[in-house]
């Protein structure tokens, strides 16, 4: 059913197209101030509404483009309406008694100093009284630069001789600094904005000590002589630096002029302000400034300071030094090119990029700007919203294609493997990105494509338009898409990056100081834009089997494409192949860098990861803060207080056991936990601190789900921290988003399930391998859980798991979210967890210690550098498949159908080896137990498994701690030379002996005995001494 302006007349399909148009649309709107008043506005020239409230900017040079946004600016700054009549009057009347105040410091101290007059600190040290402190003691120099306005006035020539204050009138002083814009006082120790009336509070609150020369009637004749401005100012950067004002480090944003010093703040405003965006890894350093540090409004709000000159310092020195710099940073903002080959790296050389982006001749700013995200938030930009959208849905388009598609044709567009949907939603998004920055960069016209360009013109045309049909820009987007994939680009001696997508390419390899972006990040771009193109070449496929002409079907449509999604052919697909094939071999053939120093070279417990100390004592103590949080939370917020628990000796598992919804805590031979009802009858009891779980109304027990919701929240505050210590503890990290994703059963999808129990091991079983997606076969990796992490993870499926599930149930009438605490191990209250979850409650228990935001990755490097240092890989035991014996070859088969179908016990996981997973387990307690906590295996109720209770091992040498796995193989080196050497000596010792007795009797002329004579007789060998020796002595020698 079409939807209709009532302003226009267009008409819409999508009711959200609808509604996004008419609130640009309508004219002339009544809405309600936060003062109660009814307010009538229009639309100017401009298509936005002009702002007549109380506040002191407005109206502003740009509108608001909504009502909405305009009611948010007044309940912001809390502004009633005035209209533009008394707005008009009321900048009348303040423009007739504006007058500009000097710009000086004021000593609130002295009582000497007369409200016309104006004088250096020198001055003031000069006529201070006879009862003032001492000039050069501290108390008169924090009282004479207390409060000053801003800017100061240029310092007095340094003369030898300090001159007297000369009067001056209030003409002389506005002569000074007529044009300052700004008439506030800042406290100079402070280095904050204060107002007028608030300057006795502020000596109050922070400088008692000077209270008792300040004196308010001169202070106050001052501020209404000076006609200081009752209120501080409202400053927005970026602006050159205030005088006075403190100057911090900060990170601002690359899409707007927000400034913030937390990486915390910056992540929040780009997911409210740029939610369409993807949040970027690296933010811009810079410098800036705040008018106060506490306090509402905007009085506390970040600028950024630019390095111009500051307000007031307008030396001549300066100014030509900030012109040389300007000069040579302008000299380095464009790309440049050595003429020594042997400084450009391989990648470069082999690509030109750095010699494409000279010859362009643009700054490095400018150059990237060009492959940037369109901003709809700007007025020049607004129209690419809707090609955002767009592009989202033609390969969402081409996504769905894909389980309809013969796969045939799949393996023909991405050989050898065939083109797959991804695991996760938000992956197509980040691909998509790379095409946005490509459409968009034809769109500005920064290229010249003969060809393609009525295409594109085309294509602008319909963005431009205030209601384009999506289906017409969905059909022009491929058309454009397809008509620049499909044109061979011939290289010249002008043009040697003539290939737009390549361009593009390497623009979003240029970083913004000129660089380029490592090999090891080009592959996975080059990776991105060949799968949107097979999702274009897909697209076209259909079109054409789906076209109603019977002889073209789908292996036809892709035999006429072909040559444009194979290598070896003149086309772009070729060309970006090619490119990852260099990058990927330049990648695995460079060395990195190392980001690990050794500070401790003897006991190996102390190290440095890129530049931040870390020592191990600091890791074992995260481990303690989160193992008494964990303890809380499961006993104080999960379980209320109460003393619930599942008793166990030993558990029963069977790995083998492919039944759908099979867990071990479901085989009956597990008595302990087959009362799963133990928690909800507490609940529905109402006992204690769940005596509120349950409200009654009208003689009906109704469920509480504020409560429960927040129970669910607590419930997934112990699911973080029990996936954190699965990270971190469970030996070798496993990868986040399959830890995340972790079943405790079995399903329909996936019969194996990754919670299993081997022996007294609770293990987690992961199935991640870089090569899975390729291969579609999984490599199962065991992970043995610490005590604590076991005890409690087994007392929260067995107990809280199935109140989850009922509560679950009542507070979200969604059955996806069930099903994720039916099946999933770790759920975080409505969702799975990501691996940006981990990553921060990472960070929130390591950063107190290690004092630097420690997340997935850097934790990756920094556990398997001590894991080296402490245990070493035992790669002797490690069997290859592709090495047989004769028992193996006996029984008909080889020895890797051996490994993966015959003799197969728990402790074969997969093809392993049987003697592989007790050295995954030994790993994994190898590792609790150098962190300190209770290792896995020991079967103890958590109460008795806290790390204070861990006895450790006598320690060992430093060699030994450095390698024990090393040391142990050269132990079994030495043992076996032994033994060879004793089995010689045992054999040779008799030859030795008769061959000693030989030489003797034949140096004393004595015949030789008949043995002797024998065996010289069988060999023709003689001796040094002409005598004979045999054969058999010769081969044992």
């Amino acid at each position: 059913m079409p939807h209709t302006c009532k302003e226009c007349g267009l008409q819409f399909d999508n009711r959200g197209l609808h509604d996004s148009h008419w609130k640009k649309c309508v004219k002339t709107v009544t809405f309600v101030a936060p003062t109660g008043e009814d307010v009538t506005v229009t639309r100017d020239r401009n298509g936005t509404f002009v702002c007549y409230c109380s506040h002191d900017k407005c109206p502003k040079e740009n509108g608001f483009v909504t009502v909405g946004a305009l009611q948010r600016h007044m309940k912001t700054l809390k502004t009633t309406w005035l209209g533009p009549e008394k707005k008009a009057s009321e900048a009348e009347g303040r423009a007739e008694s504006s007058g500009q105040p000097p710009a000086l410091e004021i000593d609130i101290g002295n009582p000497q100093m007369s409200a016309g007059t104006i004088h250096t600190p020198k001055e003031e040290v000069a006529m201070a009284s006879p009862n003032s402190p001492s000039p050069r003691s501290p108390m008169a120099m924090q009282v004479q630069s207390l409060m000053s306005l801003v800017p100061p006035p240029p310092p007095p020539p340094h003369d030898s001789q300090v001159p007297q204050a000369e009067p001056s009138s209030a003409a002389g002083v506005e002569s000074h600094l007529i044009h300052h814009p700004y008439h506030f006082l800042i406290c100079q120790l402070c280095e904050e904005g204060i107002a007028p009336t608030a300057g006795q509070a502020h000596l109050v609150n922070k400088h008692a000590e000077l209270l008792p020369m300040f004196d308010q009637d001169r202070f106050d004749s001052i501020m209404t002589q000076l006609q200081v401005a009752t209120s501080l100012p409202d400053i927005t950067g970026p602006r050159s630096r205030v005088h006075g004002l403190a100057v911090f480090d900060a990170i601002a944003c690359n899409s707007c002029t927000m400034v913030y010093t937390k990486q915390k703040k910056m992540r929040a405003h780009h997911r409210w302000k740029h939610g369409d965006l993807p949040i970027p890894q690296h933010w811009r350093s810079c410098k800036a400034q705040h008018m106060k540090p506490e306090g509402a409004g905007l009085v506390c709000q970040l600028w950024e300071v630019t390095t111009q000159a500051s307000v007031g310092e307008d030396s001549r020195e300066r100014a030509l030094a900030d012109k040389l710099l300007g000069e040579l940073e302008e000299q380095l903002k464009t790309v440049r090119v050595p003429t020594d080959n042997q400084l450009v790296s391989p990648w470069l050389l082999t690509t030109h990029w750095h010699e494409w982006a000279w010859w362009l001749r643009k700054p490095t700013e400018e150059l990237c700007a060009m492959v940037a995200l369109p901003r709809p938030s700007l007025p020049e930009e607004e129209h690419y919203k809707t090609l955002v959208e767009t592009i989202k849905l033609y390969f969402e388009e081409a996504v769905t294609m894909i389980d309809s598609t013969d796969e045939l044709v799949l393996q023909w567009l991405n050989s050898p493997n065939p083109v797959k949907g991804h695991q996760h939603n938000g992956t197509l998004k980040k691909y998509m990105h790379l095409v946005i920055c490509f459409i968009t960069i034809l769109l500005r016209d920064l290229w010249i494509i003969p060809d393609a360009n009525m295409v594109i013109l085309k294509l602008d045309d319909m963005l431009q338009e205030l209601a384009p049909e999506q289906s017409c820009i969905l059909a022009q987007l491929h058309a454009m898409l397809l008509k620049v994939w499909t044109t061979p680009w011939s290289k010249s001696k002008y043009h040697i990056v003539p290939d737009p997508t390549e361009s593009c390419l390497a623009l979003l390899t240029l970083n913004w100081d000129g660089s380029f972006k490592s090999t090891k990040e080009v592959t996975m771009l080059i990776a991105k834009f060949k799968y949107c193109m097979c999702l274009t070449f897909l697209r076209e496929i259909r079109a054409h089997a789906s076209a109603g002409n019977i002889e073209v079907d789908e292996e036809a449509a892709c035999d006429a494409l072909q040559p444009w999604f194979t290598e070896k052919n003149y086309s772009t697909f070729s060309r970006l192949h090619s490119l990852q094939h260099r990058a990927s071999a330049i990648s695995f053939s460079t060395m990195a860098l190392p980001s690990i120093l050794w500070m401790d070279m003897e006991a190996w417990l102390t190290l440095s990861f890129k530049g931040n100390h870390v020592a191990f004592t600091d890791i074992c103590d995260i481990f303690k803060d989160v193992e008494e949080a964990l303890v809380a939370t499961w006993e104080n917020k999960v379980l209320k207080g109460l003393e619930l628990r599942a008793d166990y000796k030993q558990v029963v598992d069977d790995p083998s056991n492919k039944d759908m919804g099979y867990s071990f805590l479901f085989d009956p031979r597990n008595s302990c936990f087959q009362d799963r009802a133990c928690l909800v009858r507490v609940v529905v009891r109402g006992h204690g601190p769940f005596a509120n779980f349950l409200v009654q109304r009208e003689d009906e027990l109704v469920w509480n789900r504020a409560v429960l919701c927040g129970w669910l929240q607590d419930y997934a505050e112990l699911q973080k921290l029990l996936l954190m210590r699965a990270e971190m503890l469970s030996g070798a990290p496993s990868r986040g988003t399959e830890l995340t994703a972790m079943l405790y059963r079995n399903t329909q999808a996936q019969d194996t399930q990754n919670l299993m129990v081997f022996g007294k091991h609770v293990t987690l079983l992961g199935q991640y391998s870089k090569m899975s997606a390729l291969t579609c076969q999984d490599k199962l990796i065991p992970h043995a859980l610490d005590a604590l992490t076991s005890d409690i993870l087994i007392q929260d499926l067995a107990l809280a798991c199935p109140f989850a599930e009922i509560t679950v149930r009542i507070c979200f009438a969604d059955e996806e979210v069930s099903q994720l605490y039916h099946n999933h191990l770790f759920v975080n209250f409505d969702r799975l967890f990501t691996s940006n979850d981990l990553s921060t409650v990472m960070a929130k228990y390591s950063l107190p210690w290690v004092k630097f935001v420690m997340t997935i990755n850097p934790w990756q490097h920094i556990q398997t550098t001590w894991k080296c240092k402490f245990k070493c890989a035992m790669d002797n035991v490690v069997e290859m498949d592709m090495e047989d014996d004769v028992d193996a070859l006996q029984a008909g088969h080889l020895h890797a159908t051996e490994n993966r179908v015959y003799g197969l016990s728990m402790h074969s996981l997969a093809g392993a080896a049987e003697d592989i997973l007790p050295l995954f387990l030994q790993a994994s307690t190898g590792w609790q137990e150098q962190c300190q906590v209770m290792p896995s295996g020991s079967g103890l109720p958590y109460p008795w498994a806290w790390s204070h209770l861990f006895k450790a091992k006598p320690p060992a040498t430093a060699s030994s701690a450095m390698c024990n796995s090393s040391t142990d193989c050269a132990a079994d080196k030495d043992a076996m030379v032994e033994n060879i050497a004793n089995w010689v000596v045992e054999h040779l010792t008799p030859m030795l002996t008769d061959l000693m007795r030989a030489l003797t009797t034949a140096g004393g002329h004595s015949e030789p005995s008949a043995k002797a004579k024998g065996k010289q007789k069988e060999t023709g060998d003689e001796d040094a001494s002409g005598k004979q020796i045999t054969g058999e002595q010769v081969s044992k020698l």
